[in-house]
């Protein structure tokens, strides 16, 4: 991790942190992951089953039952790819988040 010195490259180092976060929040990858999380936890009502992507491969669809063991196993799956991103998303929130600490605060 470099010491970033003046606040101009301070302010560059937060824009392009902010720039990577938009960036990794609209990866599609990232999006479909939390919307096939949405589509089976949400499973209540209506059919018997459920056609989603496979999380290892998006081209394949599968057929799950509702409250099967498959679908819970695919559901754990997939929240270990979301976390795996949201990993990343909070590591680069909290140097951010110290960048701008170390921004605004007040040379004594």
């Amino acid at each position: 991790m470099k010491v970033l010195v003046d606040r101009k490259s301070v302010l560059r180092e937060i824009l392009r942190i902010e720039g990577e976060i938009n960036t990794m929040r609209r990866n599609p990858r990232y999006v479909s992951i939390k919307s096939h999380i949405f589509s089976l936890e949400s499973r209540r009502f209506g059919s018997h089953t459920v056609s989603i992507a496979a999380p290892e491969d998006p081209e394949t669809t599968l057929e799950l039952r509702n409250n099967s063991q498959e679908m819970r196993d695919t559901l754990s799956r997939y929240k270990e790819m979301r976390t795996e991103f949201d990993d990343r998303l909070d590591g680069l929130v909290v140097r951010k988040a110290g960048l701008q600490r170390q921004l605004f605060v007040r040379p004594q």
